[in-house]
C-alpha cells in the first residue's frame, strides 16, 4: 500500500512527531534503568557515566523519570513546528521533510530499543566489566548510524521512495551529530590509547 503523504494531516504530522520524540525519550530512560539495576556490574562509560550521547539531556536522563516536564515542553513546540511546515510544503518536498524528520527519532529509537534488549539479554551469560570512553562509543555510534544511512539511501534508490530517503538522509544528519557531540568530549588518556597511537602521541611535537 503506497501512502498518500499529501493526504495525511499536519495535525496528524505533528502529534506523531511528539509520539515519536516522547518514545525516544521512553526508550533512553528505559535503558537508562537497565543499565543502573544491572548492567552497570559489566559497563561503564567514562569519564561520565551515561546511556545518553546530547550533553544536554543526560543530567535529565539520569533521572531516569519517564515523563521530563522540559523534554514534553520541547516536543510539543517542535511538534507543532513540524506539523505547521507540512502544511505548507507539497509534494516530493513534503515527503522528504517528513521522512527526514521522522527518520530521525526512528532510527534513535531502534537504537535505544537494540541496546535495551541487549541490556536485558545480558543479565545472564556475560562476565567481565567493560570501560567504554565517550569518545569511543560516540565513534561507534556513529559507524552505526552512517551504515544504516547507506542502507536506507539503497532501498530509497531500489524503491523509489522519496520518504526513505529522507529517513536516510536522517541516517546521515545523525552520524554527523556524533562528531558535534565529540567536540565537548575530553580527549582519550594516553594510557588507555593503543600501543602504536601512543607511540604515535609520543613522537608528535608539543604545543
Amino acid at each position: 500500500m503506497n501512502t498518500q503523504w499529501q493526504t495525511i494531516s499536519p495535525v496528524i504530522v505533528g502529534l506523531a512527531t511528539v509520539f515519536l520524540m516522547w518514545l525516544d525519550w521512553l526508550l533512553t530512560t528505559l535503558q537508562e534503568r537497565e543499565m543502573v539495576s544491572h548492567y552497570a556490574e559489566h559497563y561503564q562509560s567514562y569519564p561520565l557515566n551515561t546511556v545518553e550521547g546530547n550533553p544536554l539531556l543526560q543530567e535529565s536522563v539520569r533521572q531516569a523519570r519517564v515523563m521530563d516536564p522540559k523534554h514534553i515542553a520541547i516536543a510539543t513546540v517542535l511538534g507543532g513546528l513540524v506539523g505547521y511546515v507540512s502544511a505548507i510544503l507539497e509534494g516530493v518536498s513534503r515527503e522528504l521533510f517528513i521522512g527526514y524528520v521522522w527518520g530521525l527519532f526512528l532510527i534513535v529509537g531502534t537504537t535505544h530499543l537494540s541496546n535495551l534488549i541487549g541490556y536485558r539479554a545480558s543479565r545472564r551469560g556475560l562476565h567481565g566489566k567493560l570501560y567504554l570512553h565517550q569518545r569511543t562509543a560516540l565513534w561507534v555510534q556513529m559507524g552505526r548510524y552512517a551504515a544504516t544511512s547507506v542502507f536506507l539511501a539503497i532501498l530509497a534508490l531500489a524503491s523509489g521512495s522519496i520518504f526513505v530517503a529522507g529517513v536516510a538522509l536522517a541516517g546521515a544528519t545523525s552520524s554527523l551529530r556524533q562528531l558535534l557531540w565529540l567536540r565537548k568530549v575530553p580527549p582519550i588518556p594516553q594510557e588507555d590509547l593503543s600501543p602504536a597511537d601512543q607511540a604515535g602521541s609520543s613522537l608528535r611535537p608539543s604545543s
